[in-house]
């Protein structure tokens, strides 16, 4: 009997239908959500009162699938809810409202494996909070604020020896590093319309490490740039990490509520790692084929529950 996943994803997201590939040959049967064809082309109907919480209907063509009928789900990514244009802004914001509020409840109500669980996903946007959430666990993060003041940010970028990176809050952006020249009567005033990240500046390696619950899959990518993003083809080279590294790894997922997850780490030149970031969501495609990794196919597995 093939077993029923929901793939929250997209058919342009190349990760997402590689995945479903990878599923569908494995024997499953893959729903597809994409959260902004919801309510106009996936049907939804949550049912507080039975067992089976209600169902999902993936388009007209498809049969619909109770929720307790779907042993697994995998969030590789979403775009949110859409709202179609009204002219009234106020009606247009109540049924956008609407739309995050009845996918917030299927989601929470979903009774089966989770990779990762929704609020694991959303708590990813809170990026201040998961690094102060980890020093309290004696995790080395970089010291770091988020602010609006630009005396708070000159004061920073001076304790630290002028010594400092900064990035959007949210992410979205490369990093880059802050300079005199950048701070202008003009940059700083634009505090005023949104906050920055602004940290410490952690020399060494890049690393990045996919945590799939009791695997560990780690690479290092050497670059001269900040942001290795930044560079078109960084090189990625498989590394082993220290035992302890490879415990904390463990631990920052359990911390998180995370099955699956990509580690961002800083070595410095004293063998010292330094946490950035534990995405939920992953784009891991690449790293697994230049590392020859099996990241893939422990997902799938693990989606499997093999």
């Amino acid at each position: 009997m093939k077993k029923n996943i929901l793939l929250i994803g997209a058919e342009k997201d190349k990760s997402s239908m590689d995945m479903k590939k990878r599923l569908c040959e494995r024997n499953a049967n893959v729903i597809m959500l994409d959260t902004t064809k919801y309510p106009y082309d996936i049907k939804i109907t949550f049912d507080a009162n039975t067992n089976t919480n209600g169902y999902i209907q993936e388009n007209s063509n498809k049969n619909k699938i109770p929720f307790s009928d779907i042993s697994s789900a995998y969030w590789r990514w979403s775009e949110g809810v859409r709202t179609k244009p009204e002219n009234d802004k106020l009606l247009q914001e109540i049924v956008y409202w609407n739309i995050e509020a009845a996918l917030g409840s299927f989601f929470r109500c979903l009774n089966c494996l989770q990779v990762n669980p929704y609020e694991s996903v959303k708590m990813h946007r809170y990026k201040g909070y998961i690094l102060k959430l980890m020093k309290h666990k004696g995790i080395r993060i970089p010291e770091t604020i988020i602010t609006n003041d630009a005396d708070e940010l000159i004061n920073f970028y001076e304790k630290n020896n002028k010594k400092v990176i900064y990035k959007p809050v949210r992410g979205w952006a490369n990093t880059e590093i802050l300079t005199d020249k950048k701070l202008t009567k003009k940059n700083l005033a634009a505090l005023s319309n949104s906050p920055v990240t602004a940290q410490e500046l952690i020399e060494g390696t890049d690393t990045r490490i996919y945590v799939v619950k009791d695997k560990i899959f780690a690479l290092e990518i050497p670059s001269e740039k900040i942001d290795f993003r930044a560079e078109e083809n960084a090189k990625r080279v498989p590394v082993k990490l220290p035992d302890n590294i490879e415990r904390e790894c463990f631990n920052i997922n359990n911390i998180l509520n995370l099955v699956f997850s990509g580690i961002d780490m800083k070595k410095t030149p004293e063998g010292e790692y330094v946490f950035f970031e534990a995405n939920p969501t992953p784009v891991f495609l690449y790293d697994e084929e230049c590392c020859n990794y099996p990241i893939s196919d422990s997902i799938v597995s693990l989606l499997l529950q093999e």
